[in-house]
């Protein structure tokens, strides 16, 4: 009797062990290579002079601090999340065609992709955002490498 329990026991633990999942790395964020990465907040005096441009404004210095600082208001645990950047570019985007079609915002945009961690600290899947930019501050953030609404000046 006590053979039958310790064999059930055992086939049942190692039916148990059987199904866990194998360990897995953490995700890597990447955008495809196409864009660059800063990991680090940069300090104020090694950002450069802005570059100013007629139609779209300034071009933003300190994009990095301040898509961290927007996304610590819209993101759970923006704070501990891993970033990875583009470089802004020039970028446009019009109202919807049932409302006219026109140009409703001209600025600079930054592609981002952020890996947020659960509440256990294991980093979920990269997410891709576009941020938009009006001088230095953001204007908009969208889910996504592209919209059908927002046009990229700069390839």
């Amino acid at each position: 009797m006590i053979k039958i329990k310790i064999i059930t026991l055992t086939i049942i633990s190692l039916f148990f062990v059987g199904c866990l999942p194998p360990p897995t790395s953490k995700p890597q964020i990447s955008l495809g290579g196409i864009i660059g990465s800063h990991r680090r907040v940069l300090p104020p005096e090694s950002i450069s002079q802005p570059v100013i441009d007629k139609e779209y404004g300034a071009k933003p210095t300190n994009y990095l601090n301040a898509i961290r600082a927007y996304c610590s208001t819209k993101i759970a645990r923006a704070n501990i999340s891993q970033y990875k950047y583009g470089k802004p570019k020039r970028a446009f985007k019009r109202k919807g065609f049932a409302y006219g079609g026109a140009v409703e915002w001209k600025g600079w945009l930054v592609e981002a992709s952020i890996a947020t961690p659960t509440r256990t600290g294991k980093l979920l899947t990269p997410k891709p955002y576009m941020f938009l930019f009006k001088g230095e501050q953001v204007v908009e953030h969208v889910l996504g490498n592209s919209h059908k609404l927002i046009i990229k000046v700069d390839k």
